[in-house]
C-alpha cells in the first residue's frame, strides 16, 4: 500500500471517526483521491485492513442495514495518531520535485496540525521550492550542454519549475488567508472542528 493511501485513509479515519469502509469510500470518492492521489475504491478497504492489522485503527462495531451486508466502523488507536501525526508533518516539511500528492494531502488534512505549524511549513515549502526551482535551472543548462541528452529532455525540468512555482503562489496566499484566520485547526476550540 502506498504511503498517501495510508495517510489518506488514516486521516479520513480521524476525522469521521467511528466510520466504516463504504462511508469512506463514498466520501474519498467526492475529494477525487482517485484522481490526485491514484487511490482506487478497493484500495481503501485493503487500507483499513492493513492498518488495523498494523494497530492503527481497531473495530468500533458493525451494523447492519436491512438485506445489506454488515458493515464494520473502524476509530483510530493512539499509534494511529501518532503515526498520522509522522506522516501528516513529513509531507508538509518536505517537497519533491515532481509531485503533486503532498500537496493535495496537506490541504485535506492540515486542520489536524496546529496553524502555527501548518504555516511554519508551508513557509518553509515556499524556501525549499526556491532552491529546488534554481536547481531546475542547472539541470537545464545541464541538458543544453549535453551531447547525449535529447534537448527536449528540458521541458521536465521546466514543467517542475512551473508547477512548483504555482504551488509557492497556493501556498503564500494560504500562509496569508491562514494568518487572518481562517480554517480551523488542532489548537482552536473544540466547537469550531471540522465535522465528522
Amino acid at each position: 500500500m502506498s504511503s498517501p493511501t495510508r495517510l489518506v485513509v488514516l486521516g479520513a479515519v480521524h476525522q469521521f471517526q467511528p466510520v466504516h469502509g463504504y462511508f469512506l469510500r463514498r466520501e474519498l470518492m467526492t475529494w477525487l483521491v482517485d484522481e490526485w492521489a491514484n487511490i482506487q475504491p478497493g484500495s481503501i478497504y485493503n487500507a483499513l485492513r492493513s492498518l488495523e492489522q498494523d494497530g492503527y485503527v481497531r473495530e468500533s462495531g458493525t451494523e447492519s442495514d436491512g438485506k445489506r451486508p454488515a458493515r464494520t466502523s473502524y476509530t483510530i488507536t493512539p499509534a494511529g495518531e501518532v503515526e498520522l501525526m509522522r506522516m501528516l508533518r513529513d509531507t508538509l516539511w518536505n517537497v519533491e520535485p515532481f509531485d503533486t500528492q503532498a500537496v493535495m494531502v496537506i490541504a485535506s488534512f492540515m486542520f489536524i496540525l496546529s496553524r502555527q505549524e501548518v504555516i511554519a511549513g508551508l513557509e518553509h515549502r515556499i524556501t525549499k521550492i526556491d532552491a529546488i526551482v534554481l536547481t531546475n535551472g542547472f539541470h537545464i543548462e545541464d541538458t543544453a550542454r549535453s551531447e547525449t541528452t535529447p534537448k527536449y529532455v528540458r521541458e521536465i525540468f521546466e514543467l517542475s519549475t512551473a508547477r512548483l512555482k504555482a504551488e509557492q503562489e497556493w501556498a503564500r496566499s494560504l500562509v496569508e488567508r491562514l494568518r487572518q484566520g481562517e480554517y480551523s485547526f488542532a489548537d482552536d476550540p473544540r466547537e469550531e472542528q471540522p465535522r465528522r
